[in-house]
């Protein structure tokens, strides 16, 4: 079903004329043309006219896709649930998938979900060779991050499959354009959650690894850089987990640039308040992930 005719739908179950909701936004003529499908509309007047219906964006589309998550969600989810578990089957037989649209369709995004599949099949499973991928490919689909003018959820969540994967000059010059680039849609919660997953996994990667902390650490203001545009991003007292996990991170943060005590007492509150809220299993992550950093730093004498 076209975005019109979904709109109609709501608009009739709500009672609302095409006068009532064209009212100060638009000619009801184009209205009438949009709900017809004779004409596209512009994201700030799509906007709009949610607005005056109540709608989030979000919300809109959960309802266009007769409540169920639209493929491209359930595209990221089948291959997140892959990588997590570590079934590199399962991540060949997705990427197949890509692969064999992209050769029928012509369509690139195909091919850089096809990509992505790999580059987390390398990490998953080091026999997981493919004579599909080489290494130019990074580059080509960085290449395709940089020139997008606008970013949306399917370029953030692309982004996030490949991240960890990337030298780190060019981590941090993508996660900017990410942020830069995707403002446009920071008020849709699907993009604003995704955005948030990519300046996380920017910091965790620029903190390194626990077995590297003897080393000169010199991202400090690259990671103040992206921890100003988490609160930038104005975290909502409904995003507790993140707001917790952001305040893990700082104390990580302190540790890694020599405040150990600050930076202990830190990563304990965050611990504590996920105790409190029963959220065992991320507390005892974060717990665990502490005495690893202790250990390390105990056994280095830093």
């Amino acid at each position: 079903m076209a975005y019109g005719k979904t709109l109609r739908k709501i608009r009739k179950q709500k009672g609302i004329t095409l006068k009532e909701l064209a009212d100060g936004i638009c000619s009801i003529s184009f209205l009438s043309k949009f709900e017809r499908t004779d004409s596209d509309i512009t994201l700030g007047l799509m906007t709009s006219v949610l607005e005056k219906l109540m709608l989030s964006f979000d919300e809109f589309l959960y309802i266009h896709h007769d409540f169920q998550p639209n493929k491209l969600e359930q595209f990221f989810k089948s291959v997140n649930t892959a990588y997590m578990n570590r079934n590199a089957k399962l991540l060949k037989e997705l990427k197949n998938e890509e692969m064999k649209k992209w050769k029928r369709y012509g369509v690139e995004t195909y091919h850089w979900n096809a990509l992505m599949i790999m580059m987390l099949g390398q990490i998953v499973d080091e026999q997981f060779i493919d004579e599909d991928f080489e290494e130019n490919d990074i580059r080509l689909l960085s290449d395709y991050l940089f020139r997008v003018e606008v970013w949306g959820y399917y370029e953030l969540a692309l982004y996030n499959g490949t991240l960890l994967l990337l030298e780190t000059d060019m981590v941090i010059m993508l996660s900017r354009t990410a942020y830069q680039k995707s403002n446009r849609f920071k008020d849709f919660n699907k993009v604003k959650d995704a955005i948030t997953t990519v300046l996380f996994n920017t910091i965790i990667y620029l903190l390194g690894p626990v077995n590297r902390f003897h080393e000169e650490f010199t991202y400090q203001k690259e990671i103040g850089e992206f921890i100003s545009y988490l609160e930038n991003l104005a975290l909502s007292e409904e995003n507790l987990l993140e707001r917790v996990h952001l305040l893990q991170l700082k104390g990580v943060y302190d540790i890694r640039t020599g405040n150990k005590e600050e930076g202990v007492v830190k990563i304990n509150h965050s611990i504590q308040i996920l105790k409190d809220l029963q959220s065992t299993k991320m507390a005892n992550n974060f717990e665990q992930y502490l005495q690893q950093i202790l250990s390390y730093l105990k056994n280095t004498q830093l």
